[in-house]
């Protein structure tokens, strides 16, 4: 399953600090059990988004513990418009 995990963070220098750091050593990688499919920061740096994918709702859980202390997250799951349409299909009209 797809998930979107947003992403934001207030301007605070120590928690910035730490933020570059983390990314840094890890690449802002997910732990096992989560494949991350694309990233997009804004480029004020004040926040984005991950499209990542699992069936694990405890690697989720991890890769947002991760992050949580720096940053908020919402993290969602996503269908793409084929899985949407067929969704559509079966309400009529």
């Amino acid at each position: 399953m797809k998930f979107i995990t947003t992403f934001s963070w207030k301007p605070d220098p120590k928690t910035r600090e730490e933020g570059i750091a983390r990314f840094k050593k890890t690449g802002g990688l997910p732990p096992d059990g989560v494949t991350l499919l694309g990233r997009w920061t804004s480029v004020d740096l004040s926040g984005g988004f991950d499209l990542i994918e699992s069936d694990d709702p405890k690697a989720i859980a991890e890769f947002a513990l991760m992050w949580s202390d720096l940053m908020e997250l919402k993290t969602v799951p996503v269908l793409e418009d084929e899985a949407l349409g067929a969704v559509l299909q079966r309400i009529g009209n």
